[in-house]
């Protein structure tokens, strides 16, 4: 793990998963509303904010007055790093703001070295991807971080993200040794999880892997409440899944991206999840405003609740599933928050996935574009996913990411040669979030400009 590339590569949500909360009891001696800006309201205007914090009167001797203030002004820089309305890419710091953090986190260490500075440090240097630092605060420290959560926490995610399996173990073994260090954290429980898979366990617990061992896969089929009947067989068709929230958010202005570039070459099939009368008549009407589509329809019903959007990622697997063995046509599924933006082109493959290198190996397999045909590799694959699927959600396992790690799993049961069918293509040749003009398709919330303005375009020429 010398160089830690994929972990430096990985998108900025998994370094801010465990270092959103700095425990600071330190800090109670601020005035409140400094703390309230720093922690709650997650300020980082540094320029302002120092000069309230140095000149602060907190009771403690110069040392550690020096060390609180000199941490405090660090969390403000490492605020930069966190988006809670968009999850980014990359962080944001620049290499002047990571250099003074960083001198922020010595100076305070120095002065004060007590164990909620050290793992504060760890946080605060992993959270700007200065992972080199925060894996040589926790070396030279182990014996004071060893049962701290977050530590423990951020080094698992480092040695997953590095395929470095026998330090897994090892922090695996200290985290499930108390099982207050985990916590109800889904996070740490995927982590756990699927690293004693990759390690060769079947664990049958929070994701249950034990599917994977059986011979054969047994799913059920099931029966679906068809809105529109499919009639042709022509072209590969588009599966748009989605719920009642997303479809005049998202699936329409989809739909008029798809007729806009693709009517020649692709029909489309919506799979509504809890829909309602004003839908299915919205549907019916572009079925007559937009007849090169050919578009169908189908819905179902699920219990609404915290679980929903859990069993919504879900289901739409089992469609796709059903969609292969039904349509007699080849299947591309999509998320329904893209606009098309480039004609399709015929793949010969029987089976396409997207992937991200930097991605952890949970996410090895994008569910939000699928490219598979009938019979075959497809339908070995789908068989297996969908009842690893089925077979936890009837046990409650209601695990946010679980459609993500049945794709991945599921590619163990194929044999060499059906791995060595299936196409891998970088995620943003398909899907782009920088409005990219080679990509198919761009996905929505891009911070382009472009995005917005083809969306209005679309609506503009579509709607009525």
């Amino acid at each position: 793990m010398s160089e830690f590339a994929r972990t430096r590569a990985m998108r900025q949500f998994y370094r801010n998963v465990f270092t959103r909360f700095i425990d600071l009891p330190e800090a109670d001696v601020m005035p409140a509303n400094i703390t309230a800006e720093i922690f709650s309201f997650k300020s980082t205007q540094l320029t302002a904010l120092e000069p309230m914090i140095r000149a602060a009167k907190t009771g403690l001797d110069a040392e550690k007055d020096a060390a609180l203030k000199d941490m405090l002004c660090a969390v403000v820089l490492a605020n930069n790093a966190l988006d809670e309305t968009f999850v980014g890419e990359e962080q944001t710091l620049s290499a002047d703001a990571i250099t003074q953090l960083t001198d922020y986190v010595v100076s305070a260490l120095k002065a004060d070295g007590n164990i909620n500075y050290l793992v504060a440090a760890i946080q605060l240097l992993f959270r700007v991807n200065e992972i080199s630092s925060a894996l040589f605060l926790i070396n030279n420290n182990l014996s004071l971080v060893s049962n701290s959560a977050p530590v423990l926490k951020i080094l698992l995610l480092i040695c997953l993200m590095e395929n470095d399996f026998n330090q897994a173990m090892v922090v695996i073994q200290a985290l499930t040794a108390d099982s207050a260090l985990i916590g109800e954290d889904p996070m740490t429980l995927l982590m756990i999880t699927c690293g004693i898979y990759r390690l060769g366990g079947f664990p049958d617990s929070y994701i249950d892997f034990r599917s994977l061992n059986a011979s054969e896969s047994a799913v059920v089929n099931e029966s679906w409440d068809y809105w529109i009947e499919k009639k042709t067989a022509s072209k590969t068709t588009v599966l748009v899944t989605c719920d009642s929230e997303d479809y005049f958010k998202h699936a329409v202005p989809m739909l008029y991206s798809l007729y806009e570039t693709n009517r020649d070459v692709l029909d489309v099939h919506v799979h509504l999840i809890n829909g309602n009368d004003e839908i299915k008549h919205s549907l019916m009407a572009l079925r007559e405003q937009l007849p090169a589509l050919n578009l169908s329809a189908s819905h179902e019903q699920i219990t609404d609740n915290e679980n929903k959007p859990v069993v919504t990622a879900a289901r739409r697997l089992v469609f796709l599933r059903h969609a292969l063995q039904t349509f007699n046509t080849p299947v591309l599924a999509i998320n329904a928050g893209v606009l098309v933006r480039k004609p399709w082109v015929a793949s010969e493959t029987p089976l396409m996935l997207l992937q991200t290198e930097s991605s952890p190996f949970w996410e090895e397999v994008f569910a939000g574009f699928i490219y598979a045909t009938p019979g075959g590799v497809a339908q070995r694959y789908f068989d297996h996913v969908v009842s690893f699927i089925m077979t936890n959600l009837a046990s409650g396992n209601h695990v946010p990411g679980l459609e993500q790690v049945a794709l991945f799993a599921c590619l163990d049961k194929l044999s060499p040669e059906d791995r060595l069918a299936i196409e891998r293509v970088e995620r943003s040749v398909m899907l782009n979030s920088q409005a990219d003009e080679k990509a198919f398709c761009w996905v929505s919330g891009s911070a382009d400009a472009s995005f917005q303005a083809y969306k209005t375009s679309l609506s503009g020429t579509y709607q009525r």
